[in-house]
């Protein structure tokens, strides 16, 4: 009989092919608001019923939580950090209370001491929540694949079209990739507590520049591109103003605060295999 990993996030781009790696191991049970008839319902914020999630986990024999869910939806920071962190130190909690053993905490490669978007900063605070309950933490760096979702996906989707690509700032901003199989794969080692109270930044150690990814993604889709370099300060005020005005856009303006203000010196797992973007 398999053991039971509750996944969150599970139908989300990430979250999907994880709970699909996981699933070859594991009798994986999804979390969410859209989890199906066999998953658990349930919504990452902050008065989310503790006990019943707990009975819920508890009920279905589950061991172990692997945590890939985040609410994009709140661009204000206080809304952001009762939904992120405030909902998943509830989830965390009644993992424990469920007598979960093995939780796992997808993070990100913004998430580090010093981060200034507000996306590193709640994540790492899930960070610490994740490791004082005896998890373990993996941040992964710009997640690709053969059908993108996240960043990577706005990003190939944007150069598809051809013609004029803006870019921030100067483009060279580096960029730390993992490969989603490779990702999921580390995930899976995780949940079967290879690497217990453990934070493993995961992704292949050669950065590419923003404005060398695009200019390959172009030369993958068949495409002729022009970079204009755009301040990013500009871009950035643009993107709060959408915001503001409660326009949804493939890209936030905290992730060019992430790109512009991220890890001089990011600690990649190089034992741990991540094959190269070429």
């Amino acid at each position: 009989m398999k053991t039971v990993c509750a996944v969150t996030g599970a139908t989300g781009y990430v979250g999907s092919r994880i709970a699909a790696a996981l699933a070859a191991e594991f009798d994986v049970i999804p979390m969410g608001r859209s989890a199906g008839i066999e998953g658990i319902r349930w919504q990452m914020n902050s008065s989310a019923d503790t006990a019943a999630i707990a009975a819920e986990l508890q009920t279905r024999g589950a061991t172990v939580l692997v945590h890939t869910a985040w609410d994009f939806g709140h661009p204000k920071a206080a809304d952001n950090w009762q939904s992120n962190v405030e909902g998943s130190r509830k989830l965390i909690e009644a993992a424990k209370a469920a007598g979960v053993q093995q939780i796992v905490f997808v993070s990100t490669i913004s998430a580090f001491t010093g981060a200034r978007s507000e996306y590193g900063k709640s994540k790492l605070a899930v960070e610490q929540i994740v490791l004082a309950s005896g998890g373990t933490v993996i941040r992964p760096g710009l997640v690709w694949g053969d059908r993108p979702g996240g960043m990577f996906g706005s990003l190939r989707q944007q150069v598809s079209k051809g013609g004029i690509v803006p870019t921030i700032g100067d483009g060279r901003y580096p960029q730390y990739l993992v490969h989603e199989d490779d990702l999921a794969a580390i995930v899976v080692r995780a949940a079967k507590g290879e690497f217990t109270g453990r934070v493993l930044t995961i992704a292949n150690p050669k950065p590419w520049l923003l404005r060398d990814l695009i200019l390959r993604m172009a030369t993958e889709e068949g495409k002729t591109v022009k970079l204009v370099s755009v301040p990013w300060r500009v871009i950035y005020t643009a993107l709060k103003t959408a915001e503001t005005l409660g326009l949804k856009l493939g890209f936030r303006s905290d992730s060019v605060i992430s790109l512009v203000y991220q890890d001089p010196a990011p600690q990649i797992a190089f034992d741990l295999p991540v094959r190269p973007f070429n």
